[in-house]
């Protein structure tokens, strides 16, 4: 009786299986993941080099890999390559968070002005 106690039961979610499901999903999202990582990598290093503080740097780094990773969709949508999401996310932090939403901002204004009609 002690015996059955002490022996360890098996894990029901130890299947073998699921290291090769977890690399099918990573090898799927692979040009996302290493378009983002570019891209933070980019920004950060720039942000250092332009002598800003860490933090600062960190979050722009950060602020740039996510707005990657939100454009990956928009080249599903357009039926653009996905690698394409690389060279727009290295663009996206060599120029910085700043120059997009000012950018943004402008093109923003301007369609919303075109739809009501100012």
């Amino acid at each position: 009786m002690n015996a059955l106690r002490n022996e360890k039961s098996p894990m029901p979610g130890r299947d073998p299986n699921n290291w090769g499901w977890l690399l099918s999903v990573v090898a799927s999202l692979w040009p996302s993941l290493y378009a983002a990582g570019l891209a933070f990598a980019i920004a950060l290093i720039r942000g250092i080099h332009a002598g800003g503080k860490p933090v600062k740097s960190l979050l722009e780094a950060v602020l740039c890999g996510c707005l990657t990773l939100a454009l990956v969709p928009l080249l599903d949508y357009f039926g653009l390559p996905r690698d394409l999401a690389v060279a727009i996310g290295a663009a996206i932090a060599f120029l910085g968070v700043d120059w997009f939403r000012r950018h943004a901002d402008t093109v923003a204004r301007r369609l919303i002005e075109k739809w009501v009609g100012k």
